[in-house]
């Protein structure tokens, strides 16, 4: 005859062992998700002052080569500002990109010779020289 379907079954510990260790992966995934988490949650966009970019002719334009926590050099971008407030953007983003141990920057230069800032419409530009 074959087996009831009300009786208990015995756990070998062999089982025991299987149980116990899925148990604890599930637990360090959790953890991981949790930690990952806290650490993304922390970082926040932040805007730069539309004042940084505002002009009323050319020779009030430069370029620069961080609009972001990384450098031009480093794979992040150039971006013309008011030459005023030029070293407002270095502080600026040297508060909105902390930590700086957190920040991830490549070993591309992405700099490029030919932009020149002009002022556009009020707001400083980077356009290619001769255009």
């Amino acid at each position: 005859m074959g087996k009831s379907t009300g009786e208990a079954r015995i756990m070998t510990p062999h089982m025991v062992g299987i149980v116990v260790a899925m148990m604890c992966s599930a637990a360090l995934v959790g953890v991981a998700m949790f930690t990952f988490h806290e650490e993304t949650v922390s970082s926040r966009p932040a805007v730069i002052p539309y004042d940084f970019f505002w002009c009323a002719e050319d020779d009030h334009c430069v370029v620069v080569d961080k609009i972001g926590c990384c450098s031009c050099e480093q794979g992040g971008a150039q971006v013309a500002v008011n030459s005023w407030h030029r070293d407002d953007l270095r502080r600026f983003l040297k508060k909105a990109c902390r930590p700086h141990d957190k920040q991830v920057c490549i070993q591309m230069d992405l700099c490029r010779d030919e932009f020149i800032a002009r002022c556009v419409e009020r707001r400083c530009r980077l356009v290619v020289a001769g255009e």
